[in-house]
């Protein structure tokens, strides 16, 4: 029998490494609690934030190996997020396909690895950070491999693993105030000279499943964007020593830096870009500096003894698709993992994408393995440095 403190750890650990996506919602707070949980869910997006939807390209035909009968338990986070799933993905997946959708709400890991232990698995594909899959698969043969034979060629080996295909791309970013600096900042090195940009700042703390600002020290420090990683840990908190008198909160959920930057508390900060594009759409004076930022993104995982695997592998196949990935951007302001999905969006939509093309390439893609290996380490130092 595995030993109840083994158990615990490994599920401190999961919910340490699990990317949680941009729009979950209050169901995620529910299944953690508290304000740790808070942290954890995201970049939130308000339900009226993106109204008026653009049109959706539309599928012309499917190929036979995504069709089938009987049902599919899709869990992911709830919220606006799934909303805009349920309209991308899931009603073509049943029209089309013939497979019924059924939905569900809060992907723990733990769970899922208490299922597959005690032989109850009751999912079907899950909603789960690659971190969160990394740490499953050192604990045992918890997921199912991924049938990349009926996926679209255009999912590229960058977000293909084994047991895991990524969806969902979203990014941290600076974010500043445009009627406070009209001209930028532009950079990492700008969001630490205080000089030319005064004003306080906020940056996202290293624990509660935040991702620190280590790549945008690094960058700030001079380091090229193809040699951030492996981080240099010592080098990139010695970094953040330079700023932190100018950090006044060091935050803990999404919605902290934007409030900020809404009550023109702080005039420069780390934001998700969704969220600051909801806020921009809004009307409040806010720019958005894709030079530097980080992308992040979800995958599917689909749990080793699934009930109902065959359609779990026809609906990872079907949503990683060029115009299922396409009508999931045309609807929120994240991004695809299906290179050609660039060809059915316009360019206005594009352009607010964190893998657009022009955008993706000045930014830096988070490393799911380096963090799961040496975020102890991370949160150890930054702790240190904020003691200091």
């Amino acid at each position: 029998m595995e030993d109840k403190t083994s158990r615990r750890d490994l599920n401190r650990r999961l919910r340490q490494s699990v990317n949680v996506p941009p729009t979950a919602r209050r169901d995620f707070l529910k299944l953690f609690g508290g304000v740790a949980a808070l942290a954890m869910a995201g970049p939130l997006l308000p339900r009226h934030a993106f109204a008026q939807e653009a049109q959706m390209p539309e599928f012309d035909t499917i190929p036979d190996a995504w069709k089938g009968s009987g049902e599919v338990v899709v869990v992911t986070w709830g919220g606006i997020g799934t909303d805009m799933q349920r309209k991308a993905w899931f009603e073509p997946f049943e029209k089309l396909c013939g497979i019924k959708v059924v939905e569900a709400i809060g992907p723990d890991p733990a769970k899922l690895k208490a299922m597959v232990d005690t032989k109850t698995v009751a999912w079907d594909v899950c909603q789960i950070g690659r971190g969160a899959m990394i740490e499953l698969m050192k604990q045992g043969d918890y997921l199912a491999p991924i049938d990349y034979s009926i996926v679209e060629d255009g999912v590229t080996a960058d977000y293909r693993s084994e047991h895991g295909l990524d969806i969902v791309p979203y990014s941290q970013n600076i974010a500043y105030r445009s009627d406070v600096f009209p001209e930028g900042p532009t950079n990492w090195v700008d969001f630490f000279d205080q000089e030319r940009f005064p004003g306080g700042r906020t940056m996202p703390i290293a624990t509660k499943g935040n991702i620190p600002e280590l790549v945008g020290a690094l960058l700030a420090d001079g380091v090229d964007p193809k040699d951030v990683y492996p981080i240099d840990i010592d080098r990139a908190i010695k970094k953040l020593y330079e700023i932190k008198p100018a950090v006044v909160k060091w935050w803990e959920s999404g919605a902290q830096p934007m409030q900020m930057l809404i009550d023109n508390e702080t005039p420069i900060a780390t934001a998700w870009n969704g969220r600051v594009k909801a806020a921009k759409d809004e009307g409040h004076p806010l720019e958005l500096v894709w030079n530097g930022g980080m992308v992040l993104n979800n995958a599917w995982l689909i749990p080793n003894g699934a009930p109902n695997l065959s359609n779990a592998q026809k609906f990872v196949a079907f949503s990683s698709s060029a115009i299922a990935q396409a009508r999931y951007s045309t609807l929120l302001p994240y991004g695809y993992t299906n290179v050609d999905s660039a060809k059915y969006l316009s360019p206005e939509i594009l352009k607010h994408l964190p893998t657009s093309p022009e955008n993706y390439s000045v930014m830096v893609p988070y490393r799911h393995e380096w963090w799961a290996e040496n975020r102890p380490e991370v949160i150890e130092k930054f702790n240190q440095m904020m003691l200091s």
